[in-house]
């Protein structure tokens, strides 16, 4: 349905853009595509005429229809549909019936068997159609998030000490605009702690390192489109999972950037992405990286000269997994040593309401607990 709806605003845009030029239609071209081998339709095939920026895309029936102006009349007309050999023919062969049946031979390969080059602009293209279908796919604001904020920390393996507290998010926009501004402009969130903290230091609470790995909202890292192409893309498998067929693909830098990674300091960076094949939703994001020190208020924060309160030798593991329109749970696991002593931190947002209706606005972030 989802992805109806954006053919729907497709064609619109195309028939917006088309009303403009005062041109005249020559022909409307009405078809269908199908596999040639099964006669089963392939949904959401591209379609345009070739040097232009006229086309459209088949339904989730395989059905299309496309006006063709005048001056196009001798051009060429392409099919193409991940999985399946691109075609082209003359406009003008599909002149001559009023329905046309199109038949798009499947690929006898791989994508794990294409070059390089070209399996990692089919990966980089996924990843971008992912980021531009998170507004459809993620729920939009305003709107609150009950949460609750779990933290285990261990000290030189014997002195544990646990902690819970509750999480109201307010956030106005939601997912209809994802970027790090309307992130961090929108979103809003008050944290209370059963216990109280009277201490500087003992009430950073390092939230918003958190919800930074919450990449479908800030459209930051591999969901970034103008990043996706500076990261090693390879695809791990192609699982069918409770909702379907999805890609997993690995991300990697080399050379970890702060855009990249989120990290000032990060000396490694890489991970996995799920993305669904159907409406190209993120269902989950896991990642590991090292650095050489972190900022006590944040890994996106540089340590400056001579600053000496920071962790050190720091490595974590991540995970975000998305369900119903939302994340689900964002999980954080670091080691580091600091003040000569060393840490292990496991961290959990879980995320168990969503109210939409009566939604608290909240004006400020809670970056200390009370």
């Amino acid at each position: 349905m989802k992805k109806f709806i954006l053919l729907l605003l497709s064609i619109f845009i195309f028939s917006d853009a088309f009303s403009q030029v005062e041109t005249r239609v020559a022909k409307i071209i009405r078809g269908q595509i199908i596999n040639k081998a099964t006669n089963e339709p392939v949904a959401y095939t591209n379609i345009g005429i070739e040097d232009t920026f006229h086309g459209t895309a088949s339904d989730e029936n395989g059905n299309f229809q496309l006006k063709v102006p005048e001056e196009m009349v001798s051009k060429q007309i392409f099919f193409s549909s991940v999985g399946y050999t691109s075609l082209k023919l003359p406009v003008k062969s599909l002149f001559e019936k009023e329905f046309n049946i199109i038949k798009l031979e499947s690929q006898t390969y791989g994508i794990k068997d294409v070059d390089i080059s070209a399996r990692s602009k089919f990966l980089t293209r996924i990843l971008q159609l992912a980021s531009e279908n998170i507004p459809y796919n993620y729920i939009s604001g305003p709107i609150n998030f009950e949460c609750l904020l779990k933290r285990d920390i261990v000290t030189d393996d014997t002195i544990s000490k646990s902690s819970k507290a509750e999480v109201l998010i307010y956030d106005q926009t939601g997912y209809r605009n994802p970027s790090v501004t309307d992130e961090f402009s929108m979103r809003k969130y008050i944290i209370r702690y059963p216990e109280h903290h009277y201490s500087f230091a003992s009430g950073i609470t390092n939230f918003d390192e958190l919800l930074g790995l919450d990449w479908a909202r800030s459209s930051s890292s591999i969901l970034n489109p103008a990043l996706s192409e500076h990261f090693e893309l390879n695809l791990v498998s192609e699982p069918e999972l409770d909702g379907g067929s999805a890609w997993i693909i690995y991300f990697k830098q080399d050379h970890p950037t702060l855009s990249g990674s989120g990290d000032f300091h990060a000396t490694s960076f890489e991970g996995n992405i799920t993305i669904m094949k159907d409406d190209y939703s993120v269902v989950k994001i896991e990642g590991s990286a090292k650095s050489d020190k972190h900022s006590r208020q944040g890994k996106f924060l540089a340590v400056g000269p001579g600053v000496s309160d920071y962790y050190k030798d720091v490595s974590y593991t991540f995970e975000i997994v998305y369900e119903n329109l939302k994340p689900d749970v964002i999980s954080l696991y670091k080691k580091y040593n600091y003040a000569g002593k060393k840490i292990e931190e496991t961290t959990q947002l879980i995320f168990s309401d969503v109210n939409v209706e009566s939604v608290r606005q909240i004006f400020s972030r809670d970056y200390f607990s009370d």
